[in-house]
């Protein structure tokens, strides 16, 4: 079937958050206190954290656009599409690399996170538009963007009662951060390719809440964050050649600790993401622009002692994962190219697993191995992580 329209798939069957162990958690991740990805999730998190650093390989969704040329020459082109997993160029680069390093005290905690970060990698396959009102759409055009930052971040905690005291509001963590956004950006076209590169800044902050602590019952949290939007200033023109910002983001979300017989975290999260304010409007009208999105995660995580000095952590959870389009079958223009991919819905829905296992050194300190997958979208999807405290 000539001008099929199928192509690349850009967050709609991706989970963009980063980290082996908050992905097997649906991405339900605001209130943690205990990962160095917190640098990036919310860096409120890593205030109590010691000196340890993380590093984090996840692969991508990408839709590669397939031409048949036809039988014979007279022949139409068919195009066609199958999701792939993939793991962005270049491969060694990791998705995430993050150190955090304890400043304070135990009773006045604070600490320096470093980290660089890749929660987005846009592979969108489009058509040029004419003018409105056009029905047949074929993908001979695309672009491809590495969206990623650089990240200083400063986190302090303010306790209101000793540490292990039981009771209601034992404490209030703030973190921030200054971003050096980093953009890699490349357009397909029939007559020639183009490429190009740019920087910007941006920032992001949180907040985390202790409402309740009793070290033999339970212990609540709450947790907010906000990642500022990137304005790329790009050497082209994001008008004649579709380019992207990276969009602004929020999350709110809780953890519940239970300890004692039954040692279970359980997480859930909302997160919204602007990214209608990331692309252009349409050239023409009767087209579709990008909407933002909402995003609801759990999660569950079960501690298991199976030695002197090794704990298992299997997780499970799942999301419900917005589209940046609300329908399917019209899908969201940018200037003057339109989005041509094959895909079902406009809300899809994640199952996510994993297993961590930690062990303790003779030194004390803690190492662990995190694995991750996803499944739901349009391609199973895999995330490996380690974490080493110094």
């Amino acid at each position: 079937m000539a001008g099929v329209v199928l192509a690349l798939l850009c967050a709609a069957a991706q989970d963009q958050q980063l980290g082996a162990r908050t992905k097997a958690m649906g991405g339900s991740y605001t209130a943690f206190e205990d990962d160095p990805v917190l640098v990036w999730l919310n860096p409120a998190g890593i205030a109590t954290q010691p000196d340890q650093a993380s590093i984090v390989y996840q692969t991508y969704t990408a839709y590669p656009t397939r031409e048949d040329p036809g039988a014979l020459p007279a022949d139409p082109e068919l195009f066609s599409v199958e999701a792939e997993t993939v793991l962005p160029d270049p491969e060694f680069v990791p998705s995430y690399l993050g150190f955090v390093f304890r400043l304070g005290t135990p009773e006045s905690p604070m600490a320096l996170g470093i980290c660089y970060a890749r929660p987005y990698l846009l592979h969108y396959a489009m058509h040029e538009l004419t003018g409105p009102g056009e029905t047949a759409f074929e993908p001979r055009f695309g672009v491809e963007q590495s969206l990623s930052r650089v990240r200083v971040a400063f986190a302090k905690d303010f306790r209101f009662r000793a540490a292990g005291e039981a009771g209601f509001f034992n404490h209030l963590a703030f973190g921030a951060g200054l971003d050096l956004g980093l953009e890699r950006w490349r357009f397909t076209d029939p007559d020639g390719d183009r490429t190009g590169t740019s920087l910007a800044l941006g920032f992001g902050g949180g907040v985390l809440l202790g409402v309740f602590h009793d070290p033999d019952v339970l212990t609540f949290q709450v947790g907010a964050a906000y990642q500022s939007p990137v304005r790329f200033d790009f050497a082209i023109d994001p008008v004649r050649f579709p380019a992207f910002d990276m969009p602004e983001q929020v999350n709110a979300g809780a953890s519940l600790y239970l300890h004692g017989a039954v040692p279970l975290r359980l997480t859930v999260d909302v997160q919204t993401l602007a990214w209608k304010e990331t692309a252009q409007d349409p050239s023409f009208a009767g087209y579709r622009g990008f909407r933002d999105a909402t995003n609801v995660s759990f999660g569950a995580e079960y501690r298991l002692d199976v030695g002197a000095n090794v704990t298992l952590f299997p997780r499970v959870g799942g999301r419900r994962f917005e589209a940046p389009w609300a329908d399917p079958d019209d899908l969201p223009s940018t200037g003057r190219f339109k989005l041509v991919l094959d895909t079902d819905d406009d809300v899809f829905s994640l199952f996510t697993f994993g297993l961590g296992i930690s062990w303790t050194s003779a030194a004390g300190k803690v190492r662990s191995v995190d694995l991750a997958g996803d499944t739901g979208g349009d391609a199973f999807n895999v995330a490996l992580g380690y974490t080493h405290e110094f």
